[in-house]
This record gives C-alpha cells, structure tokens and sequence, in this order.
C-alpha cells in the first residue's frame, strides 16, 4: 500500500477558453488552448477527446441503446430520437495542433482519436490548440438548453474535454448516459453571449467589477453582450448555467467563504430564502 502511494501519479492539465453563445440560433464557438503534462511512464502516441453532444442525434450509440437495452435510462427513452435538426447536440472540429502542427483525427460517436505528430515522453508537456463549432441539445439529461425548470442553458461537459489516462491506460469511453471520468485541472474560460443573461458558473468571476449581475454594485454595462471571464482551479470539470430570469443573491459566512445563490423569481422557496 505504501509503494502504491509512492507510485502514484496523476495528468496534469490546464485549460483556456474563449467561447462565444448565440442565444437565438443555440450554437457557440469555441477556442481552446490546452497544456497538457504526461506524468505517467509510458510514452503517449495518440490522444482522446470526449465529444459528449454528439450523443444527442438521432441513431446515436445513447439513442440506440435507450431503445434497445433492458437496463436503459427510463428517463431518456426515444426522446433522443425524435430530436429536430435544430434540437440535436454536435461539436464538430474545424482545427486541431499540437505546438503548432496540425494533427490527424478521426471523430467516432462522442470519441475524437488523434495521432500526435511528436509523442509525449514521460515527464514531457505539449499544448495544443482547438477550434471548433457546436449546438446545445434540448435537454434530455445533464446538459443542454430549455429543461423542465426553465432554465435556458444548463451545460455541463459540453466542451471538446481530453479523456483520462492512468494506470489503466485511456479511459475513452462513448457516453452512453453513464458517469464520468476526467483529468482535474485548471480552466480559465472567457464567456461571451448576450447582455441580458445571468452566468452561474465554476470557480471566480474574475472580472466581476464590469459584470455587475448581483457579482458587484456596478450596473451591467449597456451593450449587446458581455464577456464573462472566469477561473476555476483543480476542478473535474467547469459548468456553467445562463437564464435572463435569473436572481443571484451573494452571502459571505463569518469564515469568509462566499456562497451565491441563482434562482427565479416565480420559484416556490423564494419568499422562504429572502427572509433568511
């Protein structure tokens, strides 16, 4: 047990986004910058990316399964079938180096497989830089747009994310309404979509005093959108949740620790949390 603990070593990895929402056609575009260190003794030639909304079309690997397996997910049935084109969840990747080289892929399902152009030895770093496009799912489960609360955007593990790689080699597994397994990291992701939204999301806003939105005392500036800027340190993964109805109340506790609150007004708790 104790040489297990010596042996022990995990990926390093650290994202930075800039992503930009438009509400009205629910598509986004996405750039991201992405320091990845091999801490792990052997040499990696390939790597793999989770392409989660892709599970959300029509004739999909989550799709046939909901229909066909005994122990599917009751909750998402033949919903995902009968999504629309403008319903579906997709990430397509229009770019992809690795310092500075373009890289060979190929797209299966939600599992992107890419061949190197230089392994990583053990010890080694590589970044790599990604561009692509993608449309947020109607909500069937976790993720997507307009779910059964109201809300407009509920995204979770709805970026381009590289899959985990440890003593059991690479965890590409095809999403198939199971859990998740990631490498923690880093992630400092620039937000931009339309002004009248409220952004929850993972770590600070770190440019909370040009936001306003209840983050400070500044009114939001009067413009057509905002670029919400925020810092999220070791996490599993970075969420984000975006509603124009949304309340956000901040509470700082007698140890410092800062605790918001996202809500709509017509919710049933609302009179009970404001007179606490």
């Amino acid at each position: 047990e104790a040489q297990a603990t010596r042996n022990y070593w995990q990926q390093t990895i650290s994202y930075k986004m800039e992503v930009r929402l438009d509400v009205h056609t629910d598509r986004f575009t996405g750039e991201q910058t992405i320091k990845y260190k091999n801490n792990s003794p052997e040499t990696l030639d390939k790597v793999y990316f989770h392409l989660y909304l892709n599970a959300f079309q029509p004739g999909s690997a989550m799709d046939i399964q909901s229909n066909t397996l005994p122990d599917a997910d009751p909750r998402i049935g033949t919903d995902i079938g009968k999504l629309q084109p403008n319903e579906i969840g997709y990430q397509h990747i229009l770019k992809l180096t690795q310092d500075g080289k373009p890289l060979k892929f190929e797209v299966a399902g939600t599992i992107l497989e890419v061949t190197l152009s230089r392994p990583i030895r053990p010890g080694q770093s590589t970044k790599f830089f990604m561009v692509y496009e993608a449309q947020v799912p109607l909500q069937i489960r976790r993720s997507g747009r307009d779910n059964d609360e109201g809300i407009r955007y509920s995204m979770a593990q709805w970026y381009p994310k590289l899959c985990e790689y440890d003593t059991r080699g690479w965890h590409a597994d095809p999403y198939l309404a199971r859990e998740f397994y990631g490498v923690w990291g880093d992630f400092d992701v620039q937000l931009t979509l339309d002004a009248g939204y409220m952004v929850a999301a993972s770590g600070e806003l770190v440019n909370a005093s040009k936001i306003g939105h209840g983050y400070s005392y500044v009114s939001p500036p009067d413009q057509d959108e905002l670029t919400w800027h925020f810092v999220a340190r070791n996490v599993h993964d970075f969420v984000w949740a975006a509603d124009p109805d949304y309340r956000h109340d901040m509470h700082t506790c007698a140890n410092g620790v800062v605790l918001h609150a996202f809500y709509q007004p017509q919710e049933s708790f609302v009179s009970q949390w404001e007179a606490l």
